[in-house]
């Protein structure tokens, strides 16, 4: 009863008839109302297009198929997006994955697009060397074969710290 009363309210919207004017501004207006030198507009129906299904074809073979390597979880936990350090030159990142990092799989990351050299490759906790500014940091996990296997979304944090032009320490809230 209920979807016919749909069908039925359905097929009615779609029947309603279309005006169009234009006003004394020139501005042209639609309506389901009739109106003073309104003109009947002819709507279509709506396009649609349903699907009939995709057929896979078999694609080559080179030789038996070897188990992709991935992580449930790989994120960056510290630091925060948008956290902001205050009279520091180094902040500690810090990796959070599950299952953990996999022999033969290498950790490599990137602060301000630039990969960083001097972290190690089997680590989950990096001390980063920065400056002051705001900085963007994110980590590829990489397979024995260099291929990319996880990574995390960027994270940007801020660095504040004494400078010539506001020479004070940055003062941490006391509470």
């Amino acid at each position: 009863m209920c979807s016919a009363v749909l069908t039925l309210v359905g097929a009615s919207a779609l029947a309603a008839t279309v005006y169009k004017w234009v006003d004394e501004k020139g501005v042209t207006h639609y309506s389901d109302q009739p109106h003073q030198n309104a003109e009947s507009v002819d709507v279509k129906s709506a396009q649609t297009y349903q699907s009939r299904g995709v057929t896979p074809t078999p694609g080559p073979t080179a030789g038996p198929a070897q188990p992709v390597s991935s992580y449930r979880l790989c994120e960056i936990y510290r630091p925060e997006n948008d956290e902001v350090f205050l009279n520091t030159d180094t902040v500690t990142a810090k990796l959070r994955l599950q299952p953990d990092l996999r022999g033969g799989d290498r950790v490599s990351v990137g602060l301000d697009g630039r990969r960083l050299t001097n972290q190690p490759a089997q680590a989950t906790e990096f001390s980063l060397q920065v400056e002051r500014g705001s900085h963007s940091l994110m980590i590829v996990i990489e397979d024995s074969n260099g291929k990319a296997v996880c990574t995390t979304s960027s994270v940007t944090f801020h660095v504040r710290q004494p400078s010539r032009q506001a020479p004070n320490a940055a003062n941490r809230p006391r509470f």
